[in-house]
Order: C-alpha cells, then structure tokens, then sequence
C-alpha cells in the first residue's frame, strides 16, 4: 500500500508539472503572436480607462487616459498628467501648476517599477515568466488570459500582471497590474488605431508655445 502511495504521488506530481509545462507553452505561443503582430505597428494610438481599486480601504477610483505611441516616442496622458518623450528626454507637463519637469529616459533596470509606455504591449520580452489562466469573456470579448510574474519579485511593488488577449483580433483588451499592498490598477483599452501618420511635435514639449510654464530640469 505504501508503495503504491508514493508512486501515486509521483505520478501526480509528474502531471502536475506536464500541466503547468503546457500552459506555459499556450501562453508563450499566444505572447510570440502578440508580439510578432505589434512589432509591424508603426504607431499606436489608445483611448484607455484605468481604475485604481483597494478593497479593504474601500478605494475605487476611475479615470481616462489616452497614449500615442511611435519606436521609442511616446505622448501619454493620465492622472491629470501628460507624460512626453522623443526617446530622450521625458517632459512631465502639469497644466494645472503650468510647470513641466524635464528628465532623461531612465534606463528599464535602473528605476523601480519603470515601464516604458513604448514596451507595454512587449513587456514579457524580458523579466517576466508567464502563465495561462483560463479562456473566458470580458466586456463581451473572448480572451486568453496570461498571468506574467517580475522575476525580480522583490524589487517591484505589484506582484502579478494580466493580460487579457482579444482571441479574434490578437490584441490586448485589458491590462490588470496586481499590487503587493492590495491596491490594483485594470486598464481596459476602450479604442485602438494603428499605422496613423503622427506629426513629430506630438512627442515633444514646445517651451516656446507654453511661454508661462516654469521649467524645471531635473537632468
């Protein structure tokens, strides 16, 4: 009987591991597709709704926000905030305080928790193992859901990204970022619009057409 336990539980955990083996493999397989296709974007353009929720400090909070993006240049606009960058420098425009800080692009392994907008929809590229989850629908949408895990756990504040992944069109619906503290961020991309010709001087802050802002350069 005994022998007969053991050699239960090693075929169980020799399932278990051929299990997760192969939802590694779908997810792996769905991601490369993900990748490949908006690798042939010459730019994108999103109109997104994000909501910041805490359940035990009863906090859910929802906003919009939209993002441009073209190579390395990005235009995002969020928390009443507009974040530019011509792959360089990084202009944080505060319209309220008409102020707008000046910084260079940080490297990826050299601020936490730093996400490039460019790398969002190719960020398990690098420093992510993944998973499936499941096949479900979301806001009427069949997706995959891929759960991506930071290899250097320890260094970020969330512990889990998913990404549900519109089976049909092969793009990204909805992005959930799990925080270690309990406060989570969902982005659900509500318009998506690819290969539009966009003018240069959306990825750049004109200090001549904002003549009143104080400019503070933090380089």
């Amino acid at each position: 009987m005994k022998v007969l336990l053991k050699i239960g539980m090693v075929l169980s955990l020799i399932l278990a591991t051929v299990q997760v083996y192969a939802q590694d493999a779908k997810a792996k397989g769905i991601l490369d597709k993900l990748s490949a296709k908006t690798k042939t974007y010459t730019s994108m353009r999103a109109d997104f709704e994000y909501t910041m929720k805490n359940v035990a400090e009863d906090i859910e909070e929802t906003q919009t926000g939209s993002l441009v993006t073209q190579g390395e240049k990005y235009n995002l606009e969020i928390a009443g905030q507009k974040i530019i960058s011509d792959g360089k420098t990084v202009w944080t425009v505060l319209d309220e305080a008409e102020e707008v800080q000046l910084n260079n692009v940080p490297e990826e392994d050299e601020t936490e928790d730093y996400i490039s907008p460019t790398k969002i929809l190719t960020l398990w590229e690098k420093g992510y193992k993944y998973q499936y989850d499941k096949s479900t629908t979301a806001n009427g949408v069949a997706v995959d859901v891929i759960n991506l895990f930071p290899e250097k756990a320890d260094e970020q504040s969330f512990h889990t990204i998913k990404i549900y992944v519109n089976k049909e069109k092969m793009i990204v619906n909805q992005i959930d970022i799990k925080g270690k503290d309990g406060t989570d961020f969902v982005y659900f991309i509500k318009k998506f619009i690819t290969n539009e010709n966009i003018e240069a001087n959306t990825f750049v802050f004109s200090t001549a057409d904002n003549p009143s802002y104080d400019v503070i350069d933090l380089r």
